[in-house]
């Protein structure tokens, strides 16, 4: 992905966010992974370089979920520590970590470097504090640039909507039903003037035309397609919610408020 696009997005819809965060020096990135002796994706390490010392209160992983790296270099120095029991690095490397001790369980986000694609890579969930021999990784149905994606335009464009809804289209669990019905919503959505404002990935697709917005993502566990819409007026987003329930067979409006963040 280029990086620039997505900084680019974000300038455009938020200028002074970006003078607030800061990246990690590279010389630093350099020795953590001469340390830990990892190739890690073009993607992250961009991200890392951007906002890894501190993302001006973006949390791309979830409002609980710590990414700056001077915690990922803690829980790697810990993990060093007790061999054996944490994944190793070079397989796992932790993206982010859950800090809400409430919860019954602490699950943390890891790339998985055996399935990196490119400059990307697959994500999964560990659960902290369990000996790793003990679990299995819970596969996060998305890479780490369709979850950046994912979240930066939730969090700089679909926020800041005041009307929204939610039309969604569930498979028969068939694979590769969500990826064809993400297809037919992109085409029709181009059709109507819609056009891509960050890079589509494999599973997420951020659109916008006249006023309207459209994030499109696809949950390959449940073979689930959703795309939320947001809108400054009511009638213009009801009117793109209805006209994808009558185009797409099968799709609905999940039960439940949609003017939601």
């Amino acid at each position: 992905m280029d990086w620039t696009l997505l900084i680019d997005f974000i300038r455009q819809r938020d200028p002074d966010f970006l003078t607030a965060v800061e990246g990690v020096p590279d010389d630093e990135l350099a020795a953590l992974l001469a340390e830990a002796g990892v190739r890690l994706p073009a993607s992250y390490l961009a991200f890392l370089r951007q906002m890894g010392v501190d993302s001006n209160g973006y949390h791309p992983f979830g409002a609980t979920l710590e990414h700056d790296l001077g915690a990922l270099v803690e829980r790697l120095d810990e993990n060093d520590e007790d061999e054996g029991h944490a994944p190793p690095p070079d397989r796992f490397f932790p993206v982010a970590l859950e800090t809400d001790e409430s919860l019954e369980t602490l699950q943390d986000c890891y790339l998985d470097l055996q399935r990196v694609d490119g400059d990307d890579a697959a994500l999964v969930w560990l659960e902290a504090g369990v000996p790793f021999a003990w679990q299995k990784p819970v596969d996060a149905a998305e890479t780490f640039e369709e979850r950046l994606v994912n979240s930066a335009f939730n969090r700089f464009q679909l926020r800041h909507c005041v009307e929204r809804d939610v039309v969604a289209l569930r498979g028969e669990k068939q694979p590769g039903e969500g990826r064809a019905a993400l297809q037919q919503a992109l085409a029709l959505l181009q059709r109507a003037g819609f056009e891509p404002v960050l890079p589509v990935r494999g599973r997420v697709a951020c659109l916008q035309a006249d006023g309207l917005s459209v994030l499109a993502r696809v949950n390959e566990n449940y073979e689930l397609l959703t795309m939320q819409l947001g809108g400054s007026e009511r009638a213009a987003v009801k009117e793109l919610a209805d006209q994808l329930l009558a185009s797409l067979p099968g799709a609905r409006r999940p039960a439940g408020p949609r003017n939601l963040d």
